[in-house]
């Protein structure tokens, strides 16, 4: 999980979000009026300002799922926001199913474009933590089971990232040729780049082996 910051609210929901609340609330059965923030426009946005990854697990979208745009507070808690720029982002299907409707004030998950969220988890290879005493990271990790035998298909691709990343730092601190040397340092910088793929796990690994530029 990396921190994000929240991009403009697009256009399309900009102008109508007011009446597509009052239709939704009037109608909540109407699947066209309950499902407006799948709107195109809005989902792009929201992929890219994520990086066009899960805003939980980092994992890619596309990989195994286009992408399901995340209630924060789901509207089954607060019916005001289902249309709220600020309570929308986007998750891979695991774990969007993982969460449902769990909003607990005080336990709420952690908000990484508004938590400090690179602080307060810490990574063990493939395996993602909370820091001692932080209730809601522990809360967070457990109800997505990010550690979990469930979610193996996400560890073992975690897994093949390291991997990869084991090599390429093998590769980077052995080279003689300063050209190459360069061109593998900046391939080592984009793997921990906020868009690229599990890049907190990448940090937290690049952190323990003193490679702290990257």
């Amino acid at each position: 999980m990396r921190s994000l910051e929240k991009l403009p609210k697009p256009e399309v929901l900009e102008i109508n979000e007011q009446g597509w609340l009052a239709d939704y609330l009037s109608d909540k059965t109407n699947a066209t009026k309950r499902y407006r923030y799948r709107d195109p426009d809005i989902k792009r946005q929201l992929k890219e300002e994520t990086g066009f990854k899960c805003v939980y697990c980092e994992s890619k979208i596309g990989h195994n799922t286009p992408g399901d745009v995340e209630h924060k507070i789901p509207s089954s808690k607060d019916e005001s926001k289902h249309f709220d720029w600020n309570n929308l982002t986007i998750a891979c299907t695991e774990c969007n199913r993982r969460k449902n409707d769990y909003y607990k004030e005080g336990e709420e998950f952690l908000d990484p474009y508004s938590d400090d969220v690179e602080q307060w988890l810490e990574h063990h290879g493939p395996l993602v933590y909370w820091k001692a005493g932080n209730v809601r990271a522990e809360i967070t990790i457990r109800k997505l089971e990010l550690n979990s035998e469930a979610r193996a298909q996400l560890v073992f691709r975690k897994i093949e990232k390291l991997d990869g990343l084991a090599n390429l730092v093998e590769r980077w601190n052995s080279e003689k040729n300063p050209t190459l040397k360069s061109l593998l340092y900046l391939q080592i910088s984009e793997m921990v780049s906020a868009k690229s793929e599990y890049s907190a796990m990448v940090l937290s690994v690049l952190r323990s082996k003193g490679i702290t530029q990257a």
